[in-house]
């Protein structure tokens, strides 16, 4: 499925920044951002596998929840935290933020099992779901403010 397609089906114009970067991604190629410069200067940061077009649409399948496309595969971790914890909300650095929200974020690239996503509520902000707490932290303002601060891993 093409992005054209994607962006079609989901309601969404993805930023223009983000687009130009993924008509150019090198797939082989990981995206290292340190989130926490001031803390840890020295750190290169987490290495971030960015996901092409057919990445993307590729279905993700988690057991006894169901499945959908890797851009949409925060509904799925969220369900799943939904129905454990019986909570409408996750963490974040700025506070609370409710599942819905979240769970319509659009999933970008993967690292160790947290996914980056852009939050479409929030011009397209960038955050990083952590899968081992279901929590969310905000890293940039917006994808080309992520990718001036990424180094090439």
């Amino acid at each position: 499925m093409s992005i054209e397609k994607i962006q079609k089906e989901r309601g969404i114009t993805l930023p223009r920044d983000y687009l130009q970067f993924l008509s150019k991604l090198d797939v082989e190629q990981d995206y290292c951002f340190n989130d926490d410069p001031e803390e840890h200067p020295d750190f290169e940061g987490r290495c971030w596998w960015f996901f092409d077009e057919e990445r993307l649409a590729r279905i993700v399948e988690m057991s006894r929840v169901g499945a959908a496309p890797a851009h949409r595969q925060l509904e799925l971790y969220l369900k799943c935290y939904q129905d454990f914890s019986d909570c409408d909300s996750v963490y974040s650095d700025e506070g609370e933020l409710s599942i819905a929200r979240v769970a319509n974020g659009f999933v970008v690239a993967e690292e160790n099992g947290d996914l980056l996503y852009l939050d479409p509520h929030e011009n397209f902000s960038v955050w990083i779901f952590h899968h081992d707490g279901s929590d969310v932290t905000k890293v940039a303002g917006s994808i080309g403010e992520w990718l001036a601060k990424a180094t090439l891993g």
